[in-house]
């Protein structure tokens, strides 16, 4: 199950005419999902987000253990040669967890 995101994240950019540039935590776009298996009965499932414009990249990982959600800073990758400046940040993400979908692997393990 993806995340829900709220919040938001404001960037400067920093050019010949300085902007603002707010992502919606919504705008963001699921890139990579995967779980790690770290125990009997502990799952750590792990997200990559990312937004795309023509200026700029930012990627947002994330990981869910035990229902509480950690959400890494943003990675903001300038794509021309424009300055960049996270002016603010308030991006916080839900996860609700479904374990009959949510931590089945999707290969399956062999006993071998």
């Amino acid at each position: 199950m993806p995340l829900q995101w709220t919040g938001q994240v404001t960037l400067r950019i920093l050019g010949p005419v300085e902007e603002e540039v707010v992502v919606q935590g919504q705008d963001l776009n699921l890139l990579h999902a995967g779980l790690r298996i770290l125990d009997d009965d502990e799952i750590r499932h792990e997200f990559v987000y990312r937004y795309d414009d023509p200026r700029f990249e930012l990627v947002v990982n994330a990981t869910v253990e035990t229902n509480i959600v950690e959400v890494d800073s943003p990675l903001i990758d300038a794509k021309t040669a424009v300055g960049l400046e996270e002016q603010t940040n308030t991006l916080a993400a839900t996860f609700h967890h479904d374990p009959d979908i949510d931590d089945e692997p999707l290969t399956p393990v062999s006993s071998n």
